[in-house]
């Protein structure tokens, strides 16, 4: 074969493997979680990293198909939105899941915003809580949830797991919705059952048929919180890939987006053999 040839055929491999690996659908991950502090199960969609990066025509697609799994009410640990002035397509998505309970806490890119004062004000115009430093509760069944978020910041040393406990006003099962899954040793030392996270895309990269993760913002190569649901010793911290599909213009690859399904049940009831 000629120089020439191999190039092209080099080329085409190339071109083929990464079009097997461009993000061709939106995966539904369920994870089940067991509580002695949950009395009747709870159904929770979990929704991160959207950054307004939809058609029309598919936003309302996916606003159906979130409809249909029938959540009991949605969490979104930040970006829904993206740093820039027009987030219609953020807005749509919201609109199509009026009605259901929604709870919010900040990303980065929206912290990065002039307008976010304003942003927040139309999250709320859609019937989102925007969790700032505060917490509600909530009610599904004979179960009692109290969520919090805190908002993005740059660094971790802006906030101490004493000012997160805080924001926590019941002994009833606790969720902290909080951006970014590498503070893993700030939440460690929360006082709550759950962290819920976004930020990491799945790692953005993956390697096909190894499924591993390349890259992770503030995690570098190789990243280990991107994904999953993790043990942090108090509690446990869940991370969703996230429903974008390109970064700034740089896709997915063998990592398609994802809707995460969290079914919070009872303990099972333990019997004497």
């Amino acid at each position: 074969m000629t120089d020439h040839r191999f190039l092209l055929a080099a080329a085409g491999a190339i071109a083929a493997v990464t079009a097997a690996g461009l993000p061709y659908r939106t995966e539904i991950t369920t994870y089940t979680l067991s509580s002695g502090k949950i009395t009747s199960p709870v159904r929770i969609v979990i929704l991160a990293d959207f950054h307004n990066d939809r058609s029309e025509k598919g936003t309302v697609k996916l606003g159906q198909r979130v409809r249909g799994l029938a959540p009991d009410l949605i969490l979104m640990p930040g970006d829904m939105a993206e740093e820039h002035n027009h987030q219609e397509r953020t807005f749509l998505f919201l609109k199509q899941l009026s009605g259901i309970p929604m709870y919010y806490s900040t990303g980065n890119h929206e912290e990065f915003r002039w307008d976010l004062s304003q942003l927040k004000q139309r999250f709320r115009d859609c019937g989102v809580k925007v969790l700032d430093e505060k917490s509600e509760t909530i009610t599904v069944g004979d179960t009692v949830l109290e969520i919090a978020g805190i908002s993005c910041r740059q660094e971790m040393k802006h906030i101490s797991p004493q000012e997160i406990s805080s924001l926590f006003h019941t002994d009833h099962y606790r969720i902290l919705l909080s951006h970014k899954p590498n503070w893993q040793e700030l939440y460690k030392d929360v006082d709550c059952d759950l962290t819920v996270c976004g930020h990491a895309h799945g790692g953005q990269w993956c390697i096909p048929i190894l499924d591993i993760p390349l890259a992770a913002p503030s995690q570098g190569l190789f990243p280990k919180y991107v994904r999953g649901i993790h043990d942090l010793g108090r509690g446990k911290m869940l991370i969703s890939r996230g429903l974008v599909r390109h970064y700034h213009g740089i896709p997915r690859l063998y990592n398609n987006p994802e809707i995460v399904i969290l079914n919070l049940v009872p303990e099972p009831v333990k019997t004497d053999r």
